[in-house]
Formats: structure tokens, C-alpha cells, sequence
């Protein structure tokens, strides 16, 4: 509770009675006294009750006054009294009134220990015929009785009790009118009248009233009100919401149960706490909040006027940038991860962490960059970056930001100078690419590999030339391309390339079989031209046991005019192309000469001999 608020309490005001003794049913009185209640920095002062609880009373009527304190300051604490602000006998907790005399009737306070006085209670001691009684001091939630109370001596019936001149329906029992739990709309000027037993035919009744009375409900405690601390609630900040309220001093030790919503929905259920506090406060804590009081019974419950509470934001305005803006391949690429810090947290440290496609690129450090010394085509996707306090209390992520890595260079393919290379021809491959039209003056390195080895290294030539292609030369070439300092590098497909024969399928043929010694004899050198070198010129020599007997010529054929037997031996060909790119040898082919047969009988009955191809003996035939 805080600050100084002010309470007032009514009570009537002596009127002398006529001289005749009747009471003049219309008296008003109407008599105000005031008094301070202190903000809560200061002790609970006691608080005087009566017992019975009624005021005003008859002279010889008793009544006892006690001196209320807090539970805790229960104890030896020597009391004092005090009537009109003057010390009067007295040094307990209890004052007791036996047959109460006029001068009794005053404003009493009490003092418990060394604590301040108790605030005025008014005890009324009146002669009238008939007075309305009622507790000194009425709070909203209190059972509310009254009683038509007669002066002994004098014989009424028929009670009738009025607020604000109107008669009450409520059932009247004896004296007493229980009017059950009251709030603040009961307050009012109250009356009563009761009926004089002694009338009859000749002597009309006639009819006794009270003292017109206002009775003040009080609030038992005020409209509570939101407070909340900080001022200005940031982010992160512990904030604490307090529901503050004042009790009546008369009800000082009364327990109090507090609940707290925001937006209409409750937070924090009813307990003794007046606070609700949230230990670090998000955006979504931002409201209307309201908090509600009540007695633990809920005979008493007040809410609050709605409160709007915005959290500002501790960092704002995040957004993702990257330079270069675009980035292509090998470029060193910077993603900034921006943000604006509150002008209030202008000095909070905050963690940044970068993301791709959803996953970690770089853990939360103190760094708002990320950086790629060299982007890549894979480095391209949708980034995000997550800012958090060192705590992690406060964490958020920015908009989404797709990049899109350019290519510096296409992708290469590998191109042959011709469709299909025969052996022999000067065979040329270009590795193909295309640089982006940003980075057309970028100067590219070329290699070319035959089945994954490397036939020409790193150079600025996009073309790997063989100049006599040869059938080794086939197989499946690939080629390479990386700028100089190899930050972006890529490799073509596969192209398979085949190197077909210039000519094929020589052999040595005979002109006939079996060769006998003396016959004309033609070798032929035979071979097939690939049909896309139909019109080549060819050139043949002839070899007898590894020695040339036919240079190269453009006759494919050798002939021996008149075999010899030395003629026999193994014959191989040799074929080339006019340059000499191509060459080609047959399979040895062995020429065996026979001699020739005798046809004239050797005198003496003498024998011929005879060689043949296929067998090595000698055959013996007699003459004829």
C-alpha cells in the first residue's frame, strides 16, 4: 500500500431530549469526523472495537472496549486510553464500562506499546425513549444487523425500520433487523419507530422514533490499482506487476487474496501474493492486464482499471544482407546479420548464429557476419540468423533470405574436332565453358585426363591435341577448369572416344600353291581401307625372314619371275599410310619352293628325289 488516503465516518450527534420526554422524529443530525490513514511504511495502528458491538447506548448500560493489534505485536506491550484526546484511567487491553454515564460519551483511543493511537471510535450515550443501534464501524462483506433498542421502562412493540425515509422489507426478529451482508450501496440515513404499549380506545398509541442515523458502509479495502516495475519494461527485464490496495484500519489484519489476467485470461490464480511477476519478459507478455482482490471467502471482491503494458522490444529490425549483391562463384561472400538495440539496452551484449537451409553454418559467437572466403554453387539457400542474449533469455530469428550463387564458368563438356578420328589423324579436344557475363575477363586453367590420368596439366589452352592419333589414344577423356587460384574448380562429364583403324585386316597372300622351283610367283600384300579413307594412297613393302626384299612402294604385290629354292622362308608386309602416321605388318606367312621333278631316267637305273611342301622327308621315286 501506498501513499495517504483519506476515510471519513459519520456518527450522530447528541440532541437534548424535549422537555415533555417525546422525541422529535424528524431531529437529524449529522456530525462528520475525519480521520488519516498513513501509507504503509508505518506500524498498523490498534484498532477499538466494542463488545456489545452497538452504539449509541442507554445511561447504566455496559459495554467494554478492546484494543486490537496485529498478531504479531501480541505480547506485554502496556496499553493506555484516551477519551477527547485526553489520558483517562486505564492500562489493559480490555475497558470495561459498568453503567455508563453521560460523560462516558466521547471519541476513544488506545495505544499498545509504543505504537501510534488508534484511530477515534465514537461511543454515544443517550437518554431517548428509543435509539437505532448499530456497529460503531460497518464494512462492505460485514453481516449488518440493527436494533430498535427501547429504554427501559418503556413498553414498544411493533419495530419499523426505514433507510432514506423508505421502510425496509427485510424480516425483523425481536428488536434486531438482519440485514446480511452489505456493500458501499447500503450506506444511508436509517431510522426505526416502534408502537407504545400503553395505548388504548382513549389514549391513541402513539409512536416512538429513533434519531435519524447515517450509516456508512465502508470499503473494507480500496479499488486496487496496477503498478509495475520497471517503469519501462524492456525484454529480458524481470517485471514485476503489483496489485496494490489499502485496508480499512479497521480491518487492518484482514487477509487478502489477489489474482492477475492479461487480455481478459487469468495468469496467476487467487493467493495471498499481491504480485504477479514474470522473471524474463517477452514480447507476448505485452496486455491488458487487470488484477482482482477479494476476501478468502468472496464476500468481497474488487478489480482493477485495465492497465496496458507494452514490452519493448530489447533488439529490433533484424535483417540479413550479403555482399557482394549477387555473388558468384570464388567471390569472398559476407551474410551481415543486422540489428537495432533499444535506446534503452544500447550496451547489451548479443550472440549471433547463422543458418542454411536449416542447418548450423556457424554456432552463436559475438561476430554478426558469416563469411565464405570462397562461395560455391552449394553454398546458394535460404538464410537465416538467429540473435540471442548471452543468457539465451531473448532469442529471435530474422527473415528468411534466399542467395543464389552464380556461376562464374558453365559447366565444361568435352568437344572432338571430328565425329569419328581414324588413326592417324591429328586429333584435337576443346573443353567448353562459358563465363558468366559479370566475369568475362576471368582468366580460366584447362586439363584433360584419359581414363583418370592426366595427359596435359593446368594451362591457359582449352585444347588437348594429339597429332597422330593412335588406337591407345582412345578411351574416356574428361577435362578440368579452375580459375588461377583454384577457388572454383569443375569437371566436365565423361565423353568415350573410340580411334578407329586407318586400314586394317593385311595379310600375305600367295598367287598359288604348292610353289614348285622355277614358277612365277606373286605375294600379295592384302588389306582393307576404313570406308571414310577409301581414296588414301598406300604404300607396301615386303620382308623374306626379317630382311626387305620389296621397298615401300604403291604396289602391294612382290613377284619372283622364277622361284629358287632360296626364295623359301617366312614373308611379312608392311603397310603405311604416304606420311608414315600409319604403319601396319601382316602375320608371317611361310612359302616353302619345291624342286622340280625328274622326268628323265638316270642311266643305271638311278632314282629322282623329290621335296614336298608339307613334309619335311624326302620322297623316293623310281624311274621310269
Amino acid at each position: 500500500m501506498h501513499g495517504r488516503k483519506e476515510w471519513s465516518f459519520f456518527s450522530t450527534k447528541n440532541i437534548p431530549a424535549p422537555a415533555d420526554g417525546l422525541i422529535n422524529p424528524l431531529s437529524i443530525f449529522s456530525s462528520i469526523y475525519s480521520f488519516n490513514v498513513m501509507s504503509s511504511g508505518s506500524a498498523v495502528r490498534p484498532v477499538v472495537s466494542f463488545s456489545p458491538n452497538w452504539t449509541p447506548i442507554f445511561p447504566d448500560e455496559s459495554v467494554t472496549l478492546s484494543c486490537n493489534v496485529a498478531p504479531t505485536a501480541q505480547g506485554n506491550l502496556g496499553y493506555s486510553w484516551y477519551r477527547d484526546g485526553q489520558r483517562i484511567p486505564g492500562d489493559q487491553q480490555s475497558l470495561f464500562i459498568q453503567a455508563a454515564r453521560k460523560t462516558d460519551s466521547g471519541h476513544y483511543q488506545c495505544r499498545a506499546g509504543a505504537s501510534e493511537r488508534s484511530d477515534p471510535v465514537t461511543l454515544d450515550i443517550k437518554s431517548y425513549p428509543l435509539i437505532l443501534q448499530a456497529p460503531p464501524a460497518v464494512h462492505e462483506g460485514d453481516s449488518l444487523s440493527l436494533r430498535c433498542h427501547s429504554r427501559p421502562g418503556y413498553d414498544t412493540w411493533n419495530p419499523v425500520f426505514y433507510k432514506d425515509n423508505k421502510p425496509i422489507g427485510s424480516p425483523v426478529r425481536g428488536s434486531e433487523l438482519h440485514i446480511g451482508r452489505v456493500d458501499v450501496t447500503a450506506s444511508g440515513t436509517y431510522r426505526c419507530e416502534k408502537e407504545l404499549h400503553y395505548c388504548n380506545y382513549f389514549n391513541p398509541c402513539s409512536i416512538a422514533s429513533s434519531d435519524e442515523r447515517y450509516i456508512l458502509v465502508s470499503e473494507l479495502f480500496s479499488t486496487p490499482q496496477l503498478k509495475v516495475r520497471p517503469d519501462q519494461v524492456t525484454e529480458g527485464d524481470h517485471m514485476t506487476i503489483t496489485c496494490d490496495t489499502e485496508l480499512s484500519p479497521h480491518r487492518a489484519t484482514t487477509e487478502l487474496q489477489f489474482a492477475f489476467y492479461r487480455n481478459g485470461h487469468n495468469v496467476q490464480g487467487f493467493s495471498l501474493s499481491n504480485q504477479y511477476g514474470v522473471p524474463s519478459a517477452q514480447l507476448e507478455h505485452s496486455g491488458k492486464y487487470t488484477c482482482e482482490v477479494q476476501t478468502p471467502t468472496g464476500s468481497v471482491r474488487k478489480t482493477s482499471s485495465m492497465a496496458h503494458i507494452h514490452i519493448q522490444e530489447l533488439f529490433y529490425n533484424t535483417q540479413i544482407k550479403v555482399r557482394p549483391d549477387p555473388v558468384t562463384e570464388g567471390d569472398h561472400m559476407t551474410i551481415t546479420c543486422d540489428t537495432k538495440p533499444s535506446p534503452h539496452r544500447e550496451t547489451t551484449e548479443l550472440q549471433f548464429a547463422f543458418y542454411r537451409n536449416g542447418h548450423n553454418v556457424q554456432g552463436f559467437s559475438l561476430s554478426n557476419q558469416y563469411g565464405v572466403p570462397s562461395a560455391q554453387l552449394e553454398d546458394s539457400g535460404n538464410y537465416i540468423c538467429d540473435i540471442r542474449t548471452p543468457t539465451g533469455n531473448i532469442r529471435k530469428s530474422n527473415g528468411m533470405l534466399y542467395i543464389q550463387i552464380q556461376e562464374l564458368f558453365t559447366v565444361p563438356h568435352i568437344k572432338v574436332s571430328s565425329d569419328q578420328v581414324i588413326r592417324g589423324d591429328h586429333m584435337t579436344i576443346t573443353c567448353d565453358t562459358k563465363l558468366s557475363p559479370h566475369r568475362e575477363t576471368t582468366e580460366l586453367q584447362f586439363a584433360f585426363y584419359r581414363n583418370g590420368h592426366n595427359v596435359q596439366g593446368f594451362s591457359l589452352s582449352n585444347q588437348y591435341g594429339v597429332p597422330s592419333a593412335q588406337l591407345e589414344d582412345s578411351g574416356n577423356y574428361t577435362c578440368e577448369v579452375q580459375t588461377p587460384t583454384g577457388s572454383v574448380r569443375k569437371t566436365s562429364s565423361m565423353a568415350h572416344m573410340q580411334i578407329e583403324e586407318f586400314f586394317f585386316g593385311t595379310q600375305i597372300k600367295v598367287s598359288h600353291y604348292p610353289v614348285t622351283e622355277g614358277d612365277n610367283v606373286t605375294i600379295t600384300c592384302d588389306t582393307k581401307l576404313n570406308p571414310r579413307r577409301a581414296t588414301t594412297e598406300l604404300q607396301f613393302a615386303f620382308y623374306r625372314n626379317g630382311h626387305n626384299v620389296q621397298g615401300f612402294s604403291l604396289s602391294n604385290q612382290y613377284g619372283v619371275p622364277s622361284a629358287q629354292l632360296e626364295d623359301s622362308g617366312n614373308y611379312t608386309c608392311e603397310v603405311q599410310t604416304p606420311t608414315d602416321s600409319v604403319r601396319k605388318r601382316s602375320r608371317e606367312a611361310h612359302i616353302h619352293i619345291e624342286d622340280t621333278p625328274c622326268n628323265d631316267l638316270t642311266k643305271g637305273g638311278g632314282a629322282c628325289w623329290a621335296h614336298t611342301y608339307k613334309l619335311e622327308s624326302l620322297k623316293w621315286k623310281p624311274a621310269v
